[in-house]
């Protein structure tokens, strides 16, 4: 599989969490340490950050929930740290998870299934499909996406331009 060059390995969903994981397996972690932590591997990297220092720690802090709620974290008084339960997740998933891997813990399966607002199979963001579905129609790049980068709208838009793209292939119109 080829990448994108609009991908950013370092904010993708797995990347977060096995920065996450590591740096909460040496010691408590805080918003603040795992951000400083996330710009020194793009320093050495040697690339420029594709989303805004808000944009990151936000990205961290909703990682750092998800974490939370599935039982691989819990607050200590110096900061967040690793459970057993996250000990084990780090040893099985050294280069990290994500949901698909977080909804076999029951705690997290149940946060799921509180939040969702659409019927399963549905896509909850049908406008953002919406429009990436006719952004490809119209001939629109897939780096035309307009959703910020780890969003549901963002992932939302690219399924619907990657639909339209199976649909031309197979011939629809």
């Amino acid at each position: 599989m080829r990448m994108n060059e609009d991908d950013v390995p370092l904010l993708s969903t797995p990347s977060l969490t096995a920065l996450i994981l590591h740096q909460a397996a040496a010691g408590p972690v805080t918003l603040d340490s795992l951000s400083a932590a996330l710009d020194a591997l793009f320093d050495t990297a040697n690339v420029a950050p594709a989303a805004s220092l808000d944009e990151r720690r936000a990205l961290l802090d909703n990682q750092l929930a998800e974490l939370a709620v599935a039982g691989l974290l819990r607050q200590g008084e110096d900061g967040l740290r690793l459970t057993d339960r996250g000990q084990d997740a780090l040893f099985r998933h050294p280069n990290g998870v994500d949901g698909s891997d977080l909804v076999a813990y029951p705690e997290y399966a149940a946060h799921v299934r509180r939040t969702e607002s659409a019927p399963a199979g549905m896509d909850p963001r049908g406008s953002s499909y919406d429009e990436g579905y006719a952004a490809r129609r119209s001939g629109q790049n897939f780096t035309a996406n307009p959703y910020t980068l780890n969003t549901v709208d963002h992932q939302s838009w690219e399924n619907g331009w990657m639909q339209a793209l199976d649909d031309e292939s197979v011939g629809g119109s």
